[in-house]
């Protein structure tokens, strides 16, 4: 390598870390907040069109307790507008997600939040029957007994 580094030349400075994470497939998600931070911030275009082509259902575990809070997303941009959400905050504005970042700091949601996709819907399906698949899944996973759901 010697050799050759003075034949190299800087061609580009990235605006924000290179995250090598291409989009591993919507059965595939379950990523620390730290990983999917850099990926939302540079907009990277292939997980950008995948997430946004879809809705769902996902989970955000908290690594230091183990709780968890379970959520969903539809409307314009599906899964990409509001995971956007999340990593500019840190907690979505989600009730219990904002007072626990109050209390510790958005770099507790760094440090401690993995989020993972649980189910993908389409983006003609009914805002209604996506929130019966949130319910359901905050029933199964006992979310609101146990994790970070209110509702």
């Amino acid at each position: 390598m010697e050799k050759y580094i003075n034949d190299f030349e800087v061609v580009e400075i990235l605006p924000a870390p290179y995250s090598r994470k291409s989009f591993p497939g919507f059965g595939q998600i379950s990523h620390d907040f730290h990983i999917l931070e850099p990926i939302f911030r540079s907009e990277r275009s292939d997980w950008k069109a995948a997430l946004s082509s879809v809705n769902g259902i996902y989970v955000i575990a908290d690594k230091h307790n183990g709780r968890v809070y379970v959520g969903s997303a539809y409307g314009d941009m599906g899964l990409w507008s509001r995971w956007s959400c999340y990593i500019g905050t840190g907690h979505g504005w989600n009730d219990e997600l904002t007072n626990l970042i109050n209390e510790r700091s958005i770099t507790s949601a760094r440090e401690n939040f993995r989020l993972s996709l649980v189910e993908t819907m389409s983006m003609s399906v009914a805002d209604e029957t996506v929130s019966e698949r949130e319910s359901h899944w905050k029933n199964a996973l006992l979310s609101r007994e146990h994790g970070y759901n209110s509702n």
